[in-house]
């Protein structure tokens, strides 16, 4: 696992989606303030490396979890990752939003969860595990 972080923190730098700022740190949508940002939807711009993500995590999910029965993703990060692990695994796919809509259905999960389905959430970026 720790070949594999080096191997996607590498891809992750060559196409400079982390950016470091010291003098003048990011805000989080936590609200933190930090020196460091990764832009993970970069990553959906480049194939090799979009297929990368996409084989690791469902191979993660299937390690870890076994069979699932939906992926959902968080809103906006994670929906096109999750969309395309939901695909590969060949189950329903789902976004949660941060809110619900104000205006149409109103909904806060876009699309169809079983209920008690087992479920693997995916986020782009976590800091406080708030979202």
């Amino acid at each position: 696992m720790e070949k594999l972080g080096k191997l996607i923190a590498s891809k992750l730098i060559e196409v400079k989606a982390i950016k470091l700022q010291p003098q003048n740190p990011f805000t989080w949508a936590s609200g933190w303030k930090a020196p460091i940002y990764c832009d993970n939807r970069k990553t959906l711009s480049y194939p090799g490396i979009r297929s990368l993500i996409k084989l690791e995590l469902a191979r993660v999910i299937s390690e870890t979890f076994g069979e699932v029965e939906a992926i959902a993703g968080v809103a906006t990060g994670a929906i096109a990752q999750g969309a395309l692990v939901a695909d590969l695994l060949g189950v329903p796919f789902a976004y949660v939003r941060s809110s619900p809509k104000d205006h149409g259905l109103e909904n806060l999960v876009e699309g169809e969860l079983k209920p008690n389905a087992k479920v693997v959430i995916i986020e782009d970026l976590i800091s406080t595990g708030g979202s």
